[in-house]
Parts: structure tokens; sequence; C-alpha cells
């Protein structure tokens, strides 16, 4: 037997059984390697101000915790005191309002005498209704320590990729049949457009969080707490804005604030959803490709992407937003150098 052969050999063995070692663990080191694809050029811009490696790729952990998992922790963490204190015949009477609203409504415009309609609204049990509500909170308690398990191992694994990444990516292109300028039109392409989506939707949700923040701690709410669930919320194409003012606005309506229910309908309409998420945030996008995309040789239709993060989100949940770019940029990426590679073969 050869070296190589039995090298080959000795390679699958060891493996298989390191992937069985790391199996439970792959989504997470996904998920780490796309975030530190995502972060490269803030993580490179440390590695030139900082001394050594295990600096910057500290400093650059440090602030993806302070910026992206410190609030999903701070949410975790006061989930189970609301969740604990919440009036549940508050939420109860909340429905029964909803309902009777919905009942007047379609009686006004002639639309309850109609089978169809009648039957639907027949069939809402506002019981049923609160009691999937309850499901779902203790569901989510659930999930909240394995959720916070992953945040600590996706930390963990991108410290580690920003300390070897650049090692790993000179090894793998030692290993792939791609010359070094191929190798590197992916890299950058995958590099630059995960930075361009991930630190946009980062800055965005920060924008309107604060923005959202601020109007509900002026009617009297945890302006932090709504402010934060605002900025995830809005990674929500479309609906995203909707599920959080909503909700809010028909509780003041309940509680007799009707005008604060108007401004803060008002509000979230004119100034989040008008002038933050239609005007300033393409101004954000622009300046963020700018800075990560500058040796970026192909470019991708942001409608594209869109629709990736779109996809990512109902097939991989909340990391799809991380998933779903990264595979169409890497399916575009090979799309692009293939006809160099079909004519070198040639």
């Amino acid at each position: 037997m050869k070296p190589i052969h039995f090298l080959a050999f000795l390679f699958l063995v060891v493996g298989y059984f390191a992937y069985k070692v790391f199996q439970p663990y792959l989504p997470t080191i996904t998920i780490a390697t796309l975030l530190s694809l995502a972060t490269y050029k803030i993580h490179k811009h440390f590695l030139a101000k900082f001394p050594g490696r295990i600096l910057p790729a500290l400093v650059s952990t440090l602030i993806l915790t302070i910026i992206f998992f410190a609030p999903i922790v701070y949410i975790i963490t006061n989930a189970a005191s609301i969740v604990s204190h919440l009036d549940w015949a508050s939420i109860n009477k909340t429905f029964l309002f909803v309902k009777e609203w919905l009942k007047e409504f379609l009686a006004q415009n002639n639309l309850l005498d109609r089978p169809i309609v009648k039957e639907t609204f027949q069939s809402i049990d506002i019981q049923s209704i609160v009691n999937s509500v309850v499901q779902f909170a203790t569901y989510l308690g659930a999930k909240s320590a394995s959720f916070l398990k992953d945040t600590l191992l996706i930390l963990v694994f991108y410290f580690f990729a920003n300390l070897y990444g650049k090692d790993l990516l000179l090894y793998f292109q030692k290993l792939i049949p791609f010359s070094k300028e191929e190798s590197k039109t992916i890299f950058e392409n995958l590099a630059g457009v995960m930075g361009v989506v991930f630190n946009s939707i980062i800055a965005t949700a920060i924008l309107e969080g604060i923005l959202f923040g601020l109007i509900t701690s002026y009617l009297g709410y945890n302006g932090l707490l709504f402010g934060i669930l605002y900025g995830f919320a809005s990674l929500i194409p479309v609906i995203g804005g909707i599920i959080m003012w909503l909700p809010l606005s028909i509780e003041l309506y309940i509680q007799n604030r009707t005008a604060d229910a108007l401004i803060l309908i008002i509000y979230s309409i004119v100034v989040i959803s008008i002038i933050a998420d239609t005007f300033i945030k393409p101004i954000i996008i622009r300046y963020i490709d700018q800075f990560m995309t500058e040796d970026r040789k192909v470019h991708i239709n942001e409608l594209l992407i869109f629709f990736a993060i779109v996809a990512g989100l109902s097939s991989y949940g909340f990391w799809g937003m991380i998933i779903g770019p990264a595979v169409i940029t890497l399916l575009i990426s090979i799309f692009e150098i293939y006809p160099e590679v079909a004519k070198k073969e040639n």
C-alpha cells in the first residue's frame, strides 16, 4: 500500500470519529464560522490595531457579545419574570374585546350574514387561544436554557474561528483545486455579502429598536426590553414591526388611553416604518456596502439577498438570516468562477 493511500484511509477513519464527536456541535460551529466571515473586515481592523492574534479575537468576540448576544440574554432572563407576572385575566379580556370588535365590524359591513364568515367567526374559541398562548410561553421557557447554551458555544467557536481563521483559510487554499485568485474570489464574495447582510441587519435593528424603546419608555413601559424586542422583530420582513406596536396599541386602547394608542400607532408608522426603514435604512446599507465590499468582485442583487433572508428564516429559524445569504452567495460565486475553471480544463 502506498503511503498516500494509507494516509487517505487513516483520514477517513479518523474523520468519521471526529464527525461523531463534533456532530452535536456542527450547527453552532457553522453559525460561528459564518459570523466570523460576516465580521471579517471588523476583525481585520482589530488585527491592525492590536498586537498578536489573541487580543483581536477577544475584542471581536466581546463586541459581538455586547451588540448581538447580550440583548438576547437580556430578553431570555426577563422572559421568565414577565411570564410569571402576566395577568391572564387581562389577556383573556383583551382577546374578548378584539372578538367583540371584530363581530361589530363584520355586522356593520353586512359580512356576518355570509355562511363562511359566520362559521369562521363562531369557530373562534377565546379560551383555546389563551391556552395556546400559555403553551407557547411554556415552550419558550423550556427552550431558553438550550438557546443560552448554544449562544455560549457559538461565542467560543467564534473566538477560535477568528483566532485560527487565517491559518485555516490558507490550509484550505492548498487543498482545494482552485487557483489562489479563484479561492480568494469566493472568500471575498462570501465575506463581503455576509458582512453587508449581517451588519446592516444589526445596524437597522439597533436604530429601530432605539426609536421604539424611546416611545414605549415615554408611554410607561420597559423601553429597553421593548426596544430589544422590536429590534429582533424587525428581522421579520413586512410584519415585523406590526407584531410589536399593534398589541401594545390595543392594550392602551383597552386601558382607555386612546390618545397614547394613537401616538404609538402614528409614531411607529411614520417615524420608524417610513422615515427610519424607508429613508435612513438604505443610507446605512449603502455605507456598510462601501466599507465591507470594496474588494468584492461579484455584486449580488439586494432583492435576491432579501429573499435569501426570508427563505433562511423560514427554513432554519432565527439563524436563517445568516445561513440563507451565505448559501446564495456561495452558489453565485461558484457560478462566477465555473466558466474560468472549465476553460482551463479544456
